[in-house]
């Protein structure tokens, strides 16, 4: 199981709280993909070439919770 990762910038702007990640080598980056969950959160992820110590080719960017929840 995937252990938490702890953020390394946390941003206040008018109408979101962003937590940032460790952002990961360019060179293995494809794309970049946001999800936008049910209550206004949204995810972004960076799409691998190659695949992760746990199988997945995706890995968290950053998350954005909206300042007022739906």
């Amino acid at each position: 199981m995937a252990t938490k990762r702890k953020p390394i910038k946390i941003e206040k702007s008018k109408n979101y709280i962003v937590e940032d990640y460790k952002d990961p080598p360019k060179k293995q980056v494809l794309r970049y993909r946001s999800k936008k969950l049910d209550d206004g959160t949204v995810l972004t992820f960076a799409v691998m070439r190659g695949k992760g110590p746990e199988g997945g080719r995706t890995e968290l960017v950053n998350i954005k919770y909206p300042r007022r929840r739906k």
